[in-house]
């Protein structure tokens, strides 16, 4: 009776999508250029992912691949209010623009685009900004994914 009780539940997890994530393989990049117009958290994080140090300024580079973040834009934005028209949830979006140099003839730009949500209480505002950082973190994290899988299919 156990073992098909364990098998409804494993076929009802499974069936709804959810899977394990592993960790993002980075062994094949290495020695990649990055550069930032500053130290964000999205470039130390990319730095810490891929072993590669950040680069300030923009200057001459002989070797390749480079990555570069042109821009980062973020807004925060009220995602419901409750019955007495307070805010109770926020939306924070970020954009990422980059630019992914592979030679010296070739070069792809883009913008990649992540989100989250959190909810607000004014009452308790040491939890709601620790939720706010947490949720930029989030965000950080995915927009870093997302480049490092893009850099990955350009390098092919």
């Amino acid at each position: 009776m156990r073992i098909i009780y364990l098998f409804v539940i494993m076929m009802m997890i499974s069936s709804c999508g959810y899977q394990l994530r592993g960790s993002m393989n980075v062994d094949d990049l290495e020695n990649i250029i990055i550069i930032s117009n500053g130290h964000t958290s999205i470039s130390n994080m990319l730095s810490q992912k891929l072993g590669s140090s950040v680069i300030l300024q923009i200057q001459d580079y002989n070797t390749y691949p480079v990555v570069k973040i042109n821009s980062i834009s973020s807004r925060k934005r009220e995602l419901s209010v409750n019955s007495s028209g307070r805010v109770d949830e926020y939306e924070i979006s970020k954009s990422l623009d980059y630019e992914i140099i592979t030679s010296e003839n070739n070069s792809v730009t883009g913008t990649l685009k992540a989100s989250g949500s959190y909810d607000f209480n004014e009452s308790r505002m040491q939890i709601t900004s620790e939720q706010e950082k947490i949720t930029n973190n989030a965000i950080d994290k995915v927009l870093v994914r997302k480049l490092i899988q893009k850099l990955r299919y350009n390098l092919k």
